[in-house]
């Protein structure tokens, strides 16, 4: 109780500080729709409808803000304050000439998009401090002032030579306690996000894989309990002003949490533990389900598995004996058998299926065994655990790595096997789970994986960042910089890329996920042909089609007795 008085005692002291901060500065009004300024590159930009973009608008400008309008394009404004539009269009762009607070005259070059614009004011770093924010949406006007708690988020995204930030978002009151909002027609909640796509060279690459996964996956097996449970989070694409500086393209998303999953309260009153929630930040053995090691409940994190819910300054210690009971199971199992036997007991089986489906297609290496959501509806009933998606910037293509961002499509590992068992086990022939598995994989492909649907999916995605002009915003602002590893942004180039991507992996992916275990050198059938190719490997490091990767037996090394599995399929054992 005592910490609880001094962090709301700190939190008011800090809205007291910045009740004089300033505000982010709109220099006009285009029909009631702020104009947001990038004071150093003298740049406005107003959120309009989206039926503005491709005609002429006649519309009022209004002062604001001790700002006074002159001129647009040399054309004085007259008492009727109106002023018509020629030809909106991304990248178009009027001179506006206006006399300042100061009673300086300057120009500006005024822009329209047509995504809504956030807004946000404070000296923000590793650690929540006070802010504000205002949220202006196309034909709506801009949002009364917001108090927030901000900081920078994520892991590699952010490390100190990082420049184009995350943040993490928390309403408060007047009075610093929690506030809760409803942005852009999604939840209400107190906690957003505000992802930049850092390295991602389309800026909406995990946008637009979460949309993907909340179109195509099969609800968690509890829905029926919760029907408002969602297993991704829902974002909208958004253009961010910090402290008057145009930061550029970011998508505002909501949190993922035990609200967003719809789990089971802790019972705070008996401390019996009910829902739990996990999220996986590093490759191991135990994020790869190999093998448990013992837990310590005391500890926020098991094995690279992070305390999500309950947290552990509202319940100590958490308890990981439901984690540890499902990783163990997995890592336990001597046989195939033994995996069929056990697996419905600890897995939600459907929504795994389609989320292995789902990383294999986008290529989502960086998703096999980290950046998870492993989460429990309540133990006390049912201890299975399911899944939920997370951070799919290093997808279709992009990568983090500045050695390996973009890895040939006709290398020999195009194709991986899972590093995580539960997942691999999928591709085992005598998986009870296997033909499941097929049926789905082409189920999928007919419909949400066909190459058209994504095609459209992604590409229509890029071509709305093209089209209002924040793409043409975004490569100004951000081309070079080293969080592109210096490589220069292309929306347009890019869209080709993730076009020939798909084009390129997706007849390989349909042959390799029907492919046997045991089919070595991939010619569609087990022969001897296939044992010399193993001993290939074996002895001279040969690299085929699945290269290091194969592995008949799934004990998780190439040995000699992946040759005696082979041996055993051609002999019908």
């Amino acid at each position: 109780m005592r910490q609880y008085l001094y962090r709301t005692l700190a939190l008011a002291l800090l809205l007291l500080a910045a009740g004089n901060t300033a505000h982010a500065v709109a220099v006009l009004t285009v029909n009631g729709n702020p104009a947001y300024c990038d004071t150093a590159r003298c740049m406005l930009l107003a959120s309009v409808p989206e039926q503005w973009f491709g005609t002429s608008m006649t519309a009022t400008v209004d002062n604001t803000n001790g700002f006074t309008v002159q001129s647009i394009d040399g054309l004085p404004l007259g008492d009727d304050r109106a002023y018509t539009f020629e030809n909106i269009a991304g990248g178009r762009s009027w001179t506006v000439t206006c006399i300042g607070p100061n009673g300086e005259s300057k120009d500006y070059n005024l822009q329209f998009t047509w995504f809504p614009i956030v807004a946000m004011e404070g000296d923000f770093g590793y650690d929540y401090t006070q802010g504000t924010m205002v949220l202006a949406e196309p034909g709506q006007g801009a949002s009364e002032v917001m108090n927030a708690r901000v900081k920078w988020r994520g892991y590699t995204t952010n490390s100190p030579d990082k420049h184009k930030r995350n943040y993490s978002i928390k309403f408060v009151d007047a009075n610093g306690e929690k506030q809760s909002r409803k942005l852009l027609g999604m939840r209400r909640d107190n906690h957003w996000i505000l992802d930049a796509g850092q390295a991602d060279m389309a800026r909406v690459r995990n946008r637009i894989a979460t949309e993907l996964w909340l179109d195509m996956a099969r609800p968690p097996h509890y829905i029926d309990q919760a029907p408002d449970a969602l297993t991704g989070v829902r974002g909208k694409v958004v253009e961010m002003f910090l402290c008057n500086e145009y930061r550029g393209i970011y998508c505002l998303t909501e949190a993922m949490d035990r609200k967003q999953l719809q789990l089971v309260k802790h019972d705070t009153i008996n401390n019996v533990f009910h829902g739990g929630l996990w999220k996986t930040n590093v490759f191991n053995s135990q994020s790869g389900f190999r093998w448990a090691e013992e837990f310590n409940d005391s500890l926020p994190e098991y094995c690279g598995f992070e305390t999500k819910y309950p947290e552990l300054d509202e319940v100590f210690p958490t308890s990981y004996q439901v984690l540890y009971n499902a990783i163990n199971a997995i890592g336990s199992c001597a046989s195939i058998q033994a995996f069929n036997y056990i697996v419905d007991y600890y897995f939600d089986m459907p929504p795994i299926i389609d989320y292995t489906i789902f990383y294999l297609t986008l290529n989502a290496n960086d998703n096999s065994a980290r950046n998870i959501y492993w989460l429990c509806h309540d133990r006390a009933m049912n201890q299975r655990l399911s899944i939920a998606v997370w951070d799919l910037d290093a997808t279709v293509g992009q990568t983090w790595s500045p050695v390996d961002w973009r890895p040939p499509l006709t290398a020999y590992n195009f194709f991986k096997y899972p590093y995580n068992w539960l997942f691999k086990m999928m591709f085992h022939n005598k998986c009870k789970y296997r033909q499941q598995f097929l049926d789905r994989y082409d189920e999928l492909r007919a419909t949400w994986l066909s190459e058209e649907s994504l095609l459209n999916r992604y590409g229509s995605a890029i071509d709305r960042l093209i089209d209002c002009g924040a793409a043409a915003r975004e490569e100004q602002r951000w081309n070079g910089d080293s969080d592109l590893f210096g490589h220069p942004l292309d929306f347009a180039a890019e869209k080709e890329y993730i076009t020939e991507w798909f084009s390129k992996r997706l007849p390989l992916l349909d042959v390799w996920m029907h492919h046997h275990i045991c089919d070595v050198d991939g010619d569609g059938a087990v022969t001897s042909h296939d044992i010399t190719t193993m001993y290939s490997i074996l002895l001279h490091g040969v690299q085929v089609d699945y290269g290091e990767h194969l592995d008949p037996n799934f004990d998780g090394d190439i040995t000699a007795a992946d040759v005696t599995c082979i041996y055993d399929v051609i002999l019908g054992q």
